[in-house]
């Protein structure tokens, strides 16, 4: 899988000289190019951005304020005429920082630390583990990794989620649909608007709860038909 980058600066030349540089690099895919932070905020709503080459200084919304805005960044790799901006970078959790003029031995370097930080993200197993029965969520300015099996019931959170394990729970930055639509189908099924359990997990059922462990969820009427139906296939054993 590529990685899918977008080239943000105000000056034509240096934005498409990024924009070539990522041409030339196998492992990214050049999504589009962005003359403002403007246009970039308007692009990464609309389309997916795993990587953002980003100029600090340009009019009305500068690079550093540009990434002080979003909730949810990419992966962002500075480049600027000016080195005394490193330090507010490297505060801001960017990944690299390319001072101006940027060749191409130094923009690679900035590059492989982007693929090693998305292999990161995408998981690699340990021994005796299976890709495919975790995933990572970014929680603060970390990588954790959650163990389906380890799951008992996501919970939502308007933008956030509450993902309960056996060991606690996490917050994550991302909508109960985005996370459900990551989840193994067999194991995991939507009880509510605001929650998704593990089957496993269940206790008991009665009436319009069900319990897992100590925590009681509601089952919303609009999912209640396709959630027995779900049972049936788990194997409900009756006389």
């Amino acid at each position: 899988m590529k990685i899918q980058c977008i080239v943000v600066d105000d000056e034509p030349l240096a934005r498409e000289g990024i924009a070539d540089y990522v041409r030339q690099v196998d492992f990214l895919e050049l999504a589009g190019t962005c003359a403002s932070a403007i246009e970039a905020n308007n692009m990464l709503g609309s389309i997916q951005v795993d990587l953002m080459f980003l100029d600090i200084e340009m009019p009305k919304l500068s690079g550093l304020a540009f990434v002080q805005s979003l909730s949810n960044p990419p992966m962002i790799v500075f480049s600027t005429a000016y080195p005394d901006h490193a330090l507010k970078g490297f505060e801001l959790d960017v990944l690299d920082y390319l001072v101006k003029p940027v060749s191409f031995e130094r923009f690679l370097k900035a590059a492989n630390k982007a693929k090693e930080r998305f292999k990161l993200s995408a998981g690699t197993p340990e021994e005796g583990e299976k890709e495919g029965e975790y995933f990572f969520i970014k929680t603060d300015k970390k990588l954790l990794k959650i163990k389906y099996s380890d799951i008992e019931f996501i919970e939502g959170l308007k933008d956030y989620v509450k993902i309960h394990t056996k060991n606690g729970f996490n917050l994550a930055l991302v909508n109960l649909k985005n996370i459900e639509s990551k989840l193994p189908e067999n194991n995991f099924f939507r009880v509510h608007k605001s929650y998704i359990i593990s089957l496993d997990k269940i206790t008991s059922l009665e009436g319009n709860f069900l319990t897992l462990g100590q925590q009681e969820i509601p089952i919303g009427k609009e999912y209640k038909e396709r959630f027995y139906e779900k049972l049936i296939t788990k194997k409900i054993i009756s006389r």
